[in-house]
């Protein structure tokens, strides 16, 4: 189970983007890329047993961030602690800390290659 964050960085000093993974109660962060656009493109790629995410702020060129991940370990079967869901799609936003800030999405599309 992984997410896209969009977040204020501190070590950064920026708005940044970074990819956190939950695996078997053990939450990973991986590299923050800062960001200086409010207007962001993600994308979701799964080839067959793997999945990468990217992300642009024109829609055309994307850029990967995080690494590429085994989609064999999203299940319920490898999922030790019961924190697995299912497989779903869709955007949110939370701001945990002062419940101020929100987010405005203009489109979500799916679409199968």
């Amino acid at each position: 189970m992984f997410r896209n964050l969009r977040y204020f960085s501190e070590s950064l000093g920026c708005n940044a983007l970074m990819v956190q993974r939950m695996k078997n109660g053990v939450r990973t962060g991986y590299q923050p890329t800062a960001v200086t656009s409010h207007v962001l493109y993600l994308r979701l790629t799964i080839d067959g047993r793997q999945c990468s995410l990217s992300w642009s702020c024109d829609g055309g060129e994307y850029q990967g961030i995080g690494p590429v991940f085994d989609t064999s370990e999203f299940s319920d079967e490898y999922c030790k602690f019961g924190e697995f869901t299912g497989t779903m799609v869709g955007i949110t936003c939370a701001d945990r800390m002062f419940h101020r800030h929100y987010a405005d999405f203009d489109f979500l599309e799916v679409t199968s290659v």
